[in-house]
């Protein structure tokens, strides 16, 4: 299942929400967002206006004085019936506005001669983004986190099944799980700028087929520099 995904270095190139998936020609890096990291988050703010925050990645939990990451995902059938997801599922939902993610493919590894099996596997990590340069927005639903004064948002990503092209590289997986990738017109209705009952907005959470139009390969053949690691919030108010 996803564990990282791109995004832009900035904001500052996006002059309107209502159009963000438009790639604009930016000299930005990439920054990446792994579990327990950063990334901006798009939702509607108490005015019922877009709005971004910076957010963690997980549902975090208290372990030995330190926090992990308890959950990461929530699957998008599990949306209405969990008493953990409800909750948050009606009233806090946001969307991340992506360069790209990655899924992981399980593989055999070998022994010195390369001949024989060691029985065990390795993640080779593939990613998965536009061919033509434009982004993709992904369901997430967010809580409000306060500990010892301290508040913060963290996110959790939602799920569906994965598609035909990625199916073909997660055959390992026995829950073969993508991201949930939002259509363009089903922005609205999923953020809550359009009134909706909680199964009409859950049903925008289908597989999406990309028909081609993503390229999808291991990460060991991506060209260029990896994109920084998004540490922290250090950005402030991005409009």
């Amino acid at each position: 299942m996803c564990g990282k995904f791109t995004m832009m270095a900035t904001w500052a190139e996006v002059h309107s929400f209502s159009q963000p998936l438009i790639a604009r020609p930016s000299n930005a890096p990439e920054v990446a967002a792994t579990p327990m990291r950063w990334a901006p988050v798009m939702h509607l703010d108490e005015a019922g206006e877009r709005t971004m925050t910076q957010m963690r990645w997980g549902f975090t939990a208290e372990r030995n004085g330190r926090l992990y990451p308890d959950h990461i995902h929530a699957r998008d059938d599990k949306l209405l019936t969990s008493r953990l997801w409800r909750p948050h599922f009606e009233a806090r939902r946001g969307v991340l506005i992506v360069n790209s993610f990655n899924e992981g493919q399980e593989v055999p590894t070998f022994r010195p001669d390369r001949v024989t099996p060691t029985g065990r596997t390795k993640t080779v990590q593939w990613t998965i983004r536009p061919k033509d340069g434009s982004r993709l927005a992904i369901a997430v639903i967010f809580r409000i986190r306060t500990m010892e004064d301290v508040t913060t948002s963290e996110f959790v990503m939602c799920t569906t099944k994965a598609n035909k092209g990625i199916s073909r590289f997660v055959v390992a997986d026995p829950d073969q799980r993508m991201p949930a990738v939002l259509k363009e017109e089903d922005m609205a209705l999923w953020l809550g700028e359009v009134p909706a009952s909680p199964e009409d907005i859950r049903a925008v959470l289908q597989t999406y087929e990309d028909d081609g139009a993503w390229d999808m390969q291991p990460e060991s053949a991506r060209r260029g520099p990896p994109p920084r690691m998004n540490t922290g919030p250090e950005q402030g108010d991005l409009f």
